[in-house]
């Protein structure tokens, strides 16, 4: 399993640092398939009570009650989040757990769930006829056996231009509520740092450059 690093500092801040765990790879869409999940109330609480106020924001501000929102253990551990349309999504149990014991993880888990409902306010789930969704990809993908469901299980991936949508929205969402979107930036830079260049769907460099673009730094809100 791949380990979390240790957070980084920003004028005297302790930002959401040095992740090792790749960001959320995870964002696909199959056709009514439910995952294994963990039961875990506390953590489940805490992901719901940070989608709510995500939620709140966003064009789906008084559906959350419409929300499913699970928390699972993905074999593939640089999964952190699942957007299977219908409102329904699943988190990483260890994001959940590192979320809950260490307070710079919190931003990463709000981060996913700002990606992963994006992806639901935008529709992406319901764009499967388009040519983008189901197209070709070069490198890795996520594939059923990554999120635990049987090798037979068709996954259709969301296109790298539904990643990049889903990124902006979830950062507009970050604005409204007023945190600081730099420390949405220095996730990114940190990936960087450790040579995580993210797959063929999540490229780091073209996410880090949009981010930059949506968050310059004599913008950033608060924490």
């Amino acid at each position: 399993m791949q380990q979390l690093g240790r957070p980084v500092r920003s004028n005297g801040k302790i930002l959401a640092g040095l992740i090792i765990l790749a960001w959320l790879l995870a964002s696909c869409s199959t056709a009514g398939t439910l995952l294994p999940i963990v039961s875990d109330e506390s953590l489940e609480r805490l992901v719901k009570a940070e989608a709510a106020k995500i939620i709140a924001v966003s064009e789906d501000k008084g559906h959350f009650s419409d929300y499913q929102i699970y928390v699972s253990d993905f074999p593939r551990k640089d999964i952190l989040g699942m957007s299977f349309g219908n409102r329904r999504i699943y988190i990483s149990h260890q994001l959940a757990k590192s979320a809950a014991a260490w307070s710079p993880h919190l931003w990463l888990l709000r981060q996913t769930l700002a990606h992963e409902i994006a992806h639901e306010t935008a529709g992406h789930a319901r764009q499967s006829g388009s040519a983008s969704f189901n197209r070709p990809t070069l490198g890795r993908v996520v594939s059923s056996l990554d999120i635990g469901l049987p090798g037979n299980v068709a996954l259709r991936n969301y296109s790298m231009e539904n990643e990049l949508e889903a990124d902006s929205k979830a950062l507009e969402y970050w604005h409204k509520l007023g945190w600081n979107c730099r420390i949405w930036v220095r996730i990114l830079q940190d990936f960087e740092k450790h040579n995580y260049a993210g797959d063929a769907l999540h490229p780091t460099d073209l996410r880090l450059q949009q981010a930059e673009r949506g968050c310059p730094s004599e913008n950033a809100g608060v924490t």
